[in-house]
């Protein structure tokens, strides 16, 4: 049974999409994406169907984004830069089509085969949701501010849960999963998102995206606010027990520095380095005065736990990610298992038959623990070969894109590069650690944000015809 918020959220929605309105659209489908955690927290049994709602609100964006736009699905614009990436977007979609049907019949449960065939819709309609939102950077912005509205209310819970705050919407869904370190044994976490793990990526998205914003703005105080929420964020992730998200933040900043620095000029890199050092040492006497009382001991044991990810980075990727991956197609049996076939089902219910036919798959959690394991195992060869074509001519895109972004306006280009940086980021984690990926919300988010790195060329064209029209120099 839904909740009144969430009719409530429904209710503006529709009143939106009747009008056309699509860009408002998505903003209320991120509140429904960080709403619908703590709904399904308070709702008997926590159906996992609950945190499909954010994908029906997507959806439902996607039918009235798609009929207002003036070139259809404008793929040709999409992959100006490339167009043979084009030819390669039929054979992505009859390849799911054709496991879909193959996990059907393989595991003969409906509910199994939506669950996967989600998993590969989503991230890529949030692409070219992406592209159409990245083609208007102010709406850009907007959902990229609405999500860190929200995410920073959601990290007030996640601080007061860490400070020992209990209640129906602190614990996490199901057992949660319990975090063990030299004796120590507790749950990380989570505040009102549903489980540590996904509170521990949208920290870590929120600071990302904080950066990226910062960077972007051409206000100094501006700069120094965001740069201080992403302190927030990166300081939360860690008594969620999730290394990786820490580390996530730690290889977006990487990149985002290095990208920044090809394309920035002198004065924007002095500025942005006099707003680190400001927020640096407004961050620093903030800790000093507030949060080295209230982190408690158990923040040290997190912390001495989080150290050790350096030590694991290299042993991870190479079992979860080229381990898996190997594994998966061993147990592909070529074809491919079906879509599907290594989800993560939480408390779905699925058919008693399907269990017993996923369960004599030896080694499948292993092999679909890392995101390239899972794709592999359900998709085979196929998917190998058409997967890594597709990836090929997306890299070549992104980076074709990257070389003409000079010609944009440096507020533009740089937010666009965080977004970029943002995407690469998760790349990496997506193949060695992949459960998370399987949640429709950051599939959204994730898309919405690499895919808004497609409308370079578009804005490029705008913004030279824009140029040309009012006789400035270009």
């Amino acid at each position: 049974m839904l909740s009144l918020p969430t009719i409530l959220l429904f209710a503006v929605l529709a009143v939106l999409l009747l009008d056309g309105n699509w860009r408002d659209g998505l903003l209320v489908t991120v509140a429904i994406g960080f709403l619908q955690d703590p709904i399904r927290k308070i709702t008997p049994s926590q159906p996992s169907t609950i945190s499909g709602l954010v994908l029906l609100a997507f959806l439902l964006c996607l039918l009235v984004m798609y009929e207002r736009a003036a070139a259809g699905f404008g793929l040709r614009q999409m992959f100006w830069t490339v167009p043979a990436a084009k030819e390669w977007v039929p054979l992505y979609f009859g390849l799911i089509a054709i496991q879909s049907v193959n996990s059907f019949l393989r595991f003969g449960d409906l509910s199994l085969t939506g669950l996967g065939v989600a998993f590969y819709l989503a991230p890529a309609a949030a692409l070219w949701a992406g592209y159409q939102t990245g083609n208007n950077p102010r709406v850009l912005r907007r959902i990229i501010t609405t999500y860190l509205v929200f995410c920073a209310l959601f990290a007030i819970t996640a601080f007061l849960d860490f400070r020992g705050l209990r209640g129906p919407l602190m614990r996490e869904v199901g057992e949660g999963i319990l975090i063990t370190f030299e004796g120590f044994s507790a749950q990380g976490v989570s505040g009102f998102w549903r489980t540590s793990e996904i509170a521990g990526w949208h920290l870590a998205a929120g600071c990302c995206l904080s950066i990226a914003l910062a960077v972007s703005s051409r206000r100094r105080e501006t700069q120094i606010m965001l740069f201080l929420l992403a302190g927030f964020f990166a300081y939360l992730t860690i008594p969620t027990g999730r290394r990786k998200s820490l580390v996530m933040t730690l290889a977006f900043s990487a990149l985002y520095l290095l990208l920044f620095s090809r394309k920035a000029t002198a004065a924007s890199r002095e500025r942005l380095f006099s707003s680190v050092v400001g927020s640096a040492a407004m961050g620093y006497a903030s800790y000093a005065l507030f949060l080295i009382s209230a982190k408690g001991d158990a923040f040290d044991i997190y912390l001495n736990r989080v150290l050790t990810a350096k030590d694991d980075i290299f042993e991870r990727f190479q079992g979860q990610g080229v381990g898996a991956l190997t594994r998966g197609l061993e147990i592909s049996e070529g074809f491919g298992l079906g879509v599907g076939a290594g989800a993560n089902l939480g408390n779905l219910k699925i058919s008693a038959a399907a269990q017993a036919q996923r369960s004599n798959i030896q080694s499948l959690s292993y092999a679909t623990e890392g995101g390239g394991g899972r794709i592999v195992s359900e998709l085979g060869l196929p998917g190998l070969v058409i997967g890594g074509g597709m990836a090929l001519m997306f890299m070549l895109s992104l980076w074709k894109n990257f070389l003409i972004l000079d010609r944009l306006p440096s507020n533009v280009a740089f937010l666009l590069l965080g977004m970029l940086s943002f995407g690469l980021a998760n790349i990496l984690f997506f193949f060695s650690a992949g459960q998370v990926y399987s949640d429709p919300f950051v599939l959204i988010m994730l898309g919405l944000c690499f895919g808004a790195f497609l409308s370079v060329p578009t804005l490029v064209a705008r913004h030279q015809l824009e140029l040309a029209q009012s006789g400035s120099p270009q």
